[in-house]
């Protein structure tokens, strides 16, 4: 079934509906949120937080097929908001990561998902909705309030980045 029926279906007060929904897009939103906060605490915190706040919200949303730019949208405001909870907090001690939400991806992916965690948090986001997402530019200039040229030199930039720190250059081609 189609995004957008179930949309109207949750709307309506069908549970099932919005519970097939989060299933459709919960890896995704979870993998954004990762990339964004950098913790798999806050990303499962921001994610639970936005799921609940989108079901709660649910007959507010006007276009059923924009479905996925809105939950985005959600978990993206829930991750800023952790963010700068977590620049008033100072940790004694750096707890355990959750075993339950391990990276289960290709072993190369580990390395990504550093490189994608040393980018800036723009950088961060434009590449989490743009990869994890599958957002295209409008929708993520949408999410992010912002103009498409600026996600699109936000992506360019972390792009960039991302492929320094994946694909160091040796000393011979730098002299090349």
């Amino acid at each position: 079934m189609e995004d957008h029926e179930l949309v109207r279906r949750a709307q309506a007060g069908d549970a099932r509906a919005f519970t097939t929904l989060v299933r459709h897009h919960e890896r995704s939103l979870y993998a954004t949120a990762y990339a964004i906060t950098r913790s798999q605490w806050d990303a499962a915190d921001a994610v639970q937080d936005a799921l609940a706040d989108a079901y709660a919200g649910i007959r507010s949303l006007r276009d059923p097929d924009r479905f996925g730019a809105w939950v985005s949208r959600i978990v993206v405001n829930e991750c800023n908001t952790l963010l700068r909870k977590r620049v008033r907090v100072v940790p004694m001690e750096e707890p355990p990561e959750p075993q339950a939400f391990v990276w289960d991806g290709p072993e190369d992916g580990l390395d990504l998902m550093r490189a994608v965690h040393g980018l800036s948090p723009d950088h961060r986001e434009v590449v989490a909705l743009r990869y994890f997402r599958d957002m295209k530019l409008g929708e993520i200039a949408e999410v992010l309030g912002c103009p498409t040229g600026t996600v699109k030199s936000r992506l360019n930039r972390a792009v960039a980045s991302l492929e320094a720190a994946m694909c160091p250059r040796t000393e011979e081609e730098v002299s090349r």
